[in-house]
């Protein structure tokens, strides 16, 4: 993996950590160890607006917070995912009131077979 993120160094990366946050900042460091280093971090918290009531209708909300991290360490053993980030995506979701988020399919539960 460290070879992969060698093409990633002082670029903006996304991390998906095990326990499910998305941290997104400039990957300046790792190890071996898959330890990540990330300058100007920041947490991106989403959610989605809730029903209220019988009528269905979605109360108006932040959809995104932003957790300001600054220079932030990841241990490997804590890191799920790793991705570039495309220029302009951030800025796309948000353009757009996040209308993809709240139109997208329900995620089906996981259901792990016991023998």
């Amino acid at each position: 993996m460290s070879g992969a993120l060698s093409d990633w160094k002082d670029s903006d990366v996304c991390v998906i950590t095990c326990d499910g946050r998305f941290i997104q900042g400039k990957l300046i460091g790792y190890d071996q160890l898959q330890n990540l280093i990330l300058r100007d971090a920041q947490e991106r918290v989403y959610q989605l607006p809730v029903n209220s009531g019988d009528d269905g209708q979605q109360q108006k909300g932040e959809v995104l917070e932003i957790v300001p991290l600054g220079l932030y360490v990841i241990r490997g053993d804590n890191v799920a995912v790793v991705s570039d980030v495309k220029e302009g995506v951030f800025e796309g979701q948000a353009s757009n009131d996040y209308a993809d988020f709240t139109n997208a399919e329900d995620i089906k539960s996981v259901v792990q077979a016991t023998t």
